[in-house]
């Protein structure tokens, strides 16, 4: 009787030890997919921080900027984006020789 029991419980742990391979997997791959679903909407906002996405620099009108001229720049509110800013223009002072 006894080498009976021992051949079930041997049984017993190699079958579960089986399942237990295939439960990992089940559960990892579920753990994949909420994973990927909970990062659909980072991408965006990573590309937006990494300054990706710009907003399109359109002409500026010469009336907008009155007693300036426009120059090409770095944003200040987004240093990784170009746009046009306004800015003063200073006469320099005519120097006699």
């Amino acid at each position: 009787m006894a080498k009976v029991s021992r051949r079930r419980s041997l049984f017993r742990k190699q079958d579960l030890s089986a399942w237990n391979f295939i439960i990992f997997l089940t559960l990892s791959f579920i753990l994949l997919v909420v994973v990927l679903s909970a990062m659909q909407g980072v991408s965006f906002d990573v590309r937006s921080k990494a300054g990706l996405t710009c907003p399109q620099a359109n002409l500026p009108r010469i009336e907008d900027c009155p007693g300036g001229e426009w120059k090409f720049k770095r944003d200040p509110t987004n240093p990784s984006c170009q746009t046009f800013l306004c800015e003063s223009v200073t006469t320099p002072k005519n120097s006699t020789r």
